[in-house]
């Protein structure tokens, strides 16, 4: 009788700790993507704009995913030296925005030029652009 009860808890106990592994295969899977903007401590207007519509988008169109975890973001001042580590990865040396999928940073989508091109006068087609850039990225 012993040995049956201590073979039901080991069985029981292994599908437990299979039904997580699996869960967490599943999580590791999913697309996630990392939306960085960097910027130093004194900003432009577009410097700012470049921000303020970019969590715009991502606040109205993207939610789910962010309280999800399939978005994160990263709003960086890179004259900090706590991100000193970002700042030399990346090559930056002020305001830009980049989308990086499943943490590949070689393989990222710079949207720096889009970002000061629209996000202050044409903040509509900043918007479009950053939503399709992230749905093609999610897909």
């Amino acid at each position: 009788m012993k040995q049956f009860f201590l073979f039901s808890l080991v069985m029981l106990l292994m599908s437990s700790l299979s039904a997580q592994t699996e869960k967490a295969v599943q999580a590791a899977e999913k697309a996630v993507l990392d939306v960085y903007y960097t910027h130093s401590t004194n900003r432009c207007a577009g410097c700012r704009a470049i921000e303020k519509e970019t969590m715009q988008t991502l606040n109205s169109q993207f939610k789910q995913q962010m309280e999800n975890g399939e978005i994160a973001v990263h709003i960086v001042n890179i004259d900090l030296k706590k991100n000193k580590e970002i700042v030399d990865e990346f090559e930056v040396w002020g305001s830009s925005l980049f989308i990086v999928k499943n943490g590949d940073t070689k393989n990222r989508t710079d949207l720096t030029k889009e970002g000061f091109a629209m996000a202050r006068t044409k903040p509509e087609e900043f918007h479009k652009v950053l939503a399709g850039s992230i749905k093609k990225l999610l897909n």
